[in-house]
């Protein structure tokens, strides 16, 4: 059954730094509720001359979108596609009035790459919250899986350890709402953390989508959707997750770091290499979020 969200889908404006207008694209496909929803996504399939040997599946976190992944798309050879999807309520893909948690994330990211043709072979390309979301589509799509890739993430709180004061803050409930939605300060806070600097344009860009709370609700969402808690809605598909990517030894994996990352720091790499020991590390010191 189809029933429209509060804001359609839409593309970005022109003009953005590093964006080619040709790689946004609008796909329909239905959610596990059976609801027809519109993804936007960055995509080169289409601009492809060249048979497709590998797909990059790029999944953003909070509160960016796939314009993260603009110079991996740019830089990509022509035999490689590489597609990066905006989350529902996020980025420019449709508003929909519902709060989504990890597992309907993950459900969200299958409907998207099946509606976009993608079989394989498929490396999963992920950042931040994308972490999760990509490795529970990675876990439900092995024969099509060839590696993964993560950047600054975590699927589990190390034990013994606090959650990041910077996440304890946004997700407490007197900041939650006025932080995240409210006003645009998570996003503005998020591009901060970058070194080196980014550029005006660049920060004016991540936040485009998000000019207004009615297009920021999901920011807080996300933010709330952090299992911290082991009586979470999210807490089940989270621990999955952190337990069935150890199963994964026969993939290529690659952790991409920034070791001065306040949210995502050095325990979260250890954590995730205590999962994953085969997996390759690339650290970028000095770099953080």
């Amino acid at each position: 059954m189809s029933q429209p969200g509060i804001h359609a889908a839409q593309m970005p404006p022109d003009g953005l730094p590093g964006l080619d207008p040709a790689w946004s694209r609008l796909i329909e496909a239905r959610d596990a509720d059976g609801v027809l929803r519109t993804w936007h996504v960055l995509d080169n399939g289409p601009s492809r001359t060249t048979p497709v040997s590998l797909t990059l599946l790029c999944v953003h976190g909070n509160p960016t979108w796939s314009y993260l992944w603009r110079g991996v798309l740019a830089a990509a050879p022509d035999d490689i596609r590489v597609v990066a999807v905006d989350h529902p309520d996020m980025g420019y893909s449709e508003r929909t009035g519902t709060t989504r948690r990890l597992a309907q994330r993950i459900e969200d990211l299958s409907a998207v790459s099946g509606a976009l043709g993608i079989t394989g072979p498929v490396v999963t390309v992920a950042h931040d919250w994308g972490g999760p979301i990509s490795l529970g589509w990675a876990l439900a799509h092995r024969p099509q899986l060839r590696g993964v890739v993560l950047l600054n993430t975590a699927v589990h709180q190390p034990e013994g350890s606090p959650a990041p004061s910077v996440i304890r803050l946004a997700r407490s409930a007197p900041l939650l709402h006025l932080n995240t939605v409210a006003t645009p300060t998570f996003v503005g806070g998020t591009t901060a953390l970058s070194t080196p600097r980014l550029a005006k344009p660049v920060v004016s860009a991540f936040a485009a989508p998000y000019g207004s709370a009615d297009r920021r609700e999901a920011i807080g969402a996300f933010v709330a959707d952090i299992p911290l808690e082991p009586d979470h809605p999210s807490a089940t598909a989270l621990d999955a997750i952190a337990e069935g990517i150890r199963d994964l030894a026969d993939v290529p994996a690659l952790f991409l770091w920034g070791p001065g990352d306040p949210v995502f720091s050095d325990r979260y790499l250890a954590d995730l290499l205590g999962r994953m020991p085969h997996a390759d590390v690339q650290r970028y010191e000095g770099a953080r979020h």
